[in-house]
């Protein structure tokens, strides 16, 4: 639980405040349920008993209020950090996303991820923080009380503090249980989510084939399998609520009876009875929920295991890549589960030639692109840019050089502005310079705000020649030395595909690599060379 002890360390000052707030919030309730006994020692008081109880009934209603106040400060202190915790987790989270490896990445679908920042995010939060602030002020509440009890008389405070040991002992023996059944929840959840996701998505799909009752029949299925973990956890859970819920209930009884039987032996006034009763709920309720967010948080364990990121504290000692003048294979081979799908291929391109890796589905050409960008690690022979093996290469150094334009091109859900350069600063002068060479500027004129036009899911209302040509100028905005397109023309029909395919020929300073398995003739004229994989 290394990253539950650094946000700690990070939020340490607003814990602290919210963890003050609701340990005062605890101290006024307990004493709003203390001033109760005021209540009967005003009716035994001599003299005017009306004024006196008046005089009480309005100071114990002032001490109630007060609590109240403090209490509704308090929720709103623990609103307020849980927006900032929440955001860090997924922060986080982001991180260990960020810091996968293409092929750990490429294990999950992209609905685990979805689960990650929203399942698993709430459940972090509540589990590990909402548990932390509750247990604290929880303890808090039960030593008030205990004090409170103490004060009555010690006979009741120690019989408090016996039934405290029962309640705190024998709920941790069902802990392990919590974190195993709380790990699979999780599981649970990633894979129901990305079956919701694969439903939606595919939703056009039983449309058209008349089976639209299919779509509730898979999203049921899915949360069946999700909600029957979920009870798993959640009657463990509820065993040990039950457990100390009749612990308690018991202890109230029991404490009740001592204090009966202190104020018939005279050892406490027989008006303590009214605050025990109050103290004792409040006292056991504390207790038993302090053991319950205490053991909550320990069965937390499993969701921080989950996103723990290994840290050798060594130093990167990649080489940065100021230039690459030339990627050189030298007999390199893949293999994919001992088939061999690569096998001693050696070429060379150069910075600004033009080639076309050609061959049918299957011979291997999405493999070989992608060993060039160093997603699959695990080939044989060498690959090397300019003077530097790739394996001692800095991969971040690596991606300032070279654009990958997938076959399905992928646009977030922001600005025209934001997908051309993800993020990054640049003037509009360098963006429509790039819109212009890709023949996008007659397209973002008739847009109603231009380069901040918010562009939809995944640019479901653009051309598949628009998405492409928006992927280019991300590529171009960076002012990378190749471009690598990976059958990014198959989908468009035969007169954009030219004219996106011949523009990309026409750039003299970068290289580019068309990954393609249909080479038109007015391309193939002006490439340097054509690969033919078999």
């Amino acid at each position: 639980m290394k990253q539950y002890k650094v946000l700690i360390r990070q939020n340490l000052g607003g814990i602290i405040g919210v963890a003050m707030l609701g340990v005062l919030s605890s101290f006024a309730m307990v004493f709003a349920g203390y001033s109760l006994s005021f209540l009967f020692t005003a009716y035994e008081a001599e003299g005017d008993k009306v004024k006196s109880i008046v005089h009480t009934f309005l100071l114990v209603t002032a001490i109630w209020l007060l609590a109240m106040l403090l209490y509704y400060i308090s929720l709103l202190a623990k609103a307020k950090i849980r927006q900032k915790l929440k955001n860090e987790l997924r922060s986080m989270i982001g991180g260990k996303i960020g810091a996968l490896s293409y092929s750990d990445f490429s294990e999950k679908d992209s609905g685990n991820y979805v689960s990650w920042l929203t399942n698993d995010v709430n459940g972090l939060y509540e589990q590990a923080f909402s548990s932390l602030f509750s247990g604290i002020e929880n303890v808090a509440t039960a030593v008030f009380s205990l004090c409170a009890l103490c004060l009555l008389s010690p006979y009741i405070g120690i019989a408090a503090i016996i039934l405290l040991v029962l309640i705190s002992v024998l709920p941790q023996l069902a802990n392990k249980r919590l974190q195993r059944a709380n790990a699979a929840r999780s599981a649970a959840l990633e894979i129901s989510t990305e079956s919701y996701k694969d439903v939606v998505m595919g939703s056009s799909i039983f449309f058209l084939s008349n089976l639209r009752s299919r779509i509730c029949e898979r999203i049921r299925a899915a949360s069946e399998k999700a909600e029957q973990v979920d009870f798993q956890y959640n009657r463990t859970n509820t065993s040990v609520k039950i457990f100390i819920a009749a612990v308690s209930m018991v202890g109230q009884v029991v404490l009740l009876r001592v204090t009966l039987l202190a104020a018939t032996l005279g050892a406490t006034p027989a008006g303590a009875a009214l605050s025990v009763g109050n103290l004792a709920g409040s006292f056991f309720n504390g207790a038993g929920s302090f053991v319950e967010c205490f053991m909550t948080v320990r069965a937390s364990k499993p969701l921080w295991e989950k996103f723990c990121t290994e840290d050798d504290g060594e130093e990167d000692r990649s080489v940065l890549l100021s230039d690459i003048p030339e990627i050189k294979l030298e007999n390199v081979s893949f293999r994919y589960e001992g088939k061999p799908i690569i096998e001693n291929k050696s070429h060379v391109f150069r910075a600004g030639g033009k080639y076309a890796i050609t061959g049918e589905s299957g011979s291997g050409k999405t493999t070989l692109v992608k060993i060039i960008l160093g997603l699959l690690p695990e080939y044989r022979g060498k690959v090397v840019y300019g003077a530097a093996e790739q394996k001692s290469v800095s991969k971040e150094s690596l991606y300032e050089h070279i654009a990958y334009v997938e076959q399905q091109v992928y646009l977030f859900q922001d600005t025209v502005r934001f997908n051309i350069t993800l993020g990054k600063s640049y003037s509009d002068k360098q963006i429509m310079e790039v819109v212009e060479k890709c023949r996008l500027k007659e397209w973002l004129a008739s847009l109603p705000e231009g380069l901040d036009t918010v562009i939809t899911e995944n640019g479901k209302n653009l051309s598949g020649g628009q998405r492409l040509r928006l992927a280019l100028a991300r590529g171009l905005i960076r002012r990378v030395r190749y471009i690598i397109m990976d059958e990014g023309t198959s989908a468009l029909d035969e007169a954009n595909a030219v004219d996106i395919e011949k523009d990309l020929m026409d750039m003299p300073d970068i290289g580019v690599i068309l990954i393609t398995h249909h080479l038109k003739d007015i391309v193939r004229n002006k490439l340097t060379e054509v690969i033919s994989l078999s």
